[in-house]
């Protein structure tokens, strides 16, 4: 049995089926594998995951009832195998998927399969309707609906088609340990017009610069957030909810190390990521405290900071290309609950911003109810805070996220 094989159809058990999420246990069972392998499962894993509809169109119809979610999912990774990865082995993929599943499913895995390759590809309906959009995207219809009524059914569907794409790895420089100078040493490597993002055709992932805390995976939208904020040497900063500490070692590296950064989260083990961050970039102007975000003007009562960042938590419908798992799990309702939170963080730390300091509020998602909706509500209610600038980042315009800031400036 094919050990690789096996191991990916785990993960995707493990992510649809048990609620896990894809990159969380890539690193906790990706230890085993050689990058050969974990490249395969890696594009498995998140291949299957954003075509999941696509995937059991060609399938659902040869059976009377859909099997047991793992065997399901066993058939989803097949046909991804067949039509979209590993064509010229079907006798291999076939063969793998039989020995894998379970004694009592092993004709039906056998028989669907063969028919799937008797027929061959089946095409799938042209996205001309909400349905068949939801279907040749894995989208749910009510988020298309909801993008419909936020951008418009053009912007809708380039959403939706540009979320089947792969996830482009973007990396930025780390000025405290790598100066732009030094990326002479590497030709194929060149710092873009923004300062901090960097071109490059090699593989950043694998690169010692990584390990070493000269370079960082960024996305080029995420990098955006502290060029918003734009920290200056020496002033103070409060990160409220900051792990894995991204945004805060950058915030670090634009002060050049000098001032004080209050990087904050809920969870001691999420801080726990910030200070593994900051300690690989050489960060040492970072200080991490559990606090809850909703209450912080009472956990940190008498204290103000020049500059307030607040990237909060959000339903990552920016991020559907790096977490298409998400799609499995939101529901409108949760759309609420969030949106409620994000309003708590914003009233209770907006207080921590001093008269004449900045206040950016961010999103990594693409529903205005929290994002320039969140934002107008918050200003109406809090008049001594003005609004310089906002703008939302689609992931159809670039290689890039989709995110959203807001950027305030408190006057009185």
């Amino acid at each position: 049995m094919n050990n690789t094989r096996k191991t990916a159809w785990q993960g995707l058990h493990a992510v649809i089926n048990e609620g896990q999420y894809a990159s969380l246990w890539l690193r906790q069972h990706g230890l085993a594998l050689s990058e050969e392998e974990k490249r395969w499962v890696t594009a498995v894993l998140y291949g299957v995951l954003r075509h999941r509809e696509p995937l059991r169109w060609q399938w659902r119809d040869l059976v009377k009832r859909i099997p047991e979610a793992k065997v399901a999912v066993l058939l989803d990774m097949s046909v991804y195998q067949l039509f979209y990865l590993d064509k010229g082995t079907d006798y291999a993929v076939v063969n793998e998927a039989v020995k894998m599943c379970p004694q009592p499913m092993k004709g039906l895995v056998n028989a669907v399969l063969r028919q799937v390759l008797r027929r061959g590809q089946r095409p799938l309906p042209q996205p001309d309707s909400i349905a068949n959009l939801a279907l040749v995207t894995s989208h749910p219809q009510w988020l298309l609906n909801l993008w419909k009524a936020h951008y418009g059914e053009d912007k809708m569907r380039s959403i939706a088609l540009a979320d089947l794409e792969e996830a482009a790895v973007s990396v930025r420089i780390n000025p405290l340990k790598l100066k732009a100078e030094e990326l002479i040493l590497r030709p194929n490597w060149t710092l873009q017009s923004n300062g901090w993002t960097i071109s490059t055709t090699g593989n950043p992932v694998a690169d010692p610069w990584l390990g070493e805390g000269k370079i960082v995976i960024q996305d080029r939208s995420s990098q955006q957030v502290a060029l918003w904020l734009d920290p200056q040497p020496g002033e103070s900063v409060f990160d409220a909810c900051s792990a894995p500490g991204t945004k805060t070692t950058q915030l670090a590296a634009m002060m050049d190390n000098q001032g004080s950064i209050l990087a904050c989260d809920l969870h001691p083990h999420r801080l726990k990521l910030v200070e593994e961050a900051a300690q690989r970039v050489g960060a040492s102007i970072i200080e991490t405290r559990m606090l809850d975000a909703a209450c912080a003007d009472q956990q940190l009562a008498g204290r103000q900071f020049d500059k307030v960042l607040l990237d909060v938590p959000c339903s990552g419908l920016g991020v559907l290309r790096h977490k298409p798992e998400i799609l499995l799990r939101l529901t409108p309702e949760a759309l609420d609950e969030i949106a409620n939170l994000q309003a708590e963080i914003l009233n209770h730390c907006a207080p921590l911003c001093r008269v004449g300091g900045t206040l950016v509020y961010s999103t990594c998602t693409l529903n205005r109810k929290e994002n320039d909706k969140q934002t107008s509500a918050f200003l109406a209610q809090h008049p001594d805070f003005e609004l310089q600038d906002e703008k939302t980042f689609f992931p159809d315009e670039g290689d890039q996220d989709g995110f959203y800031i807001a950027k305030m400036i408190r006057r009185r």
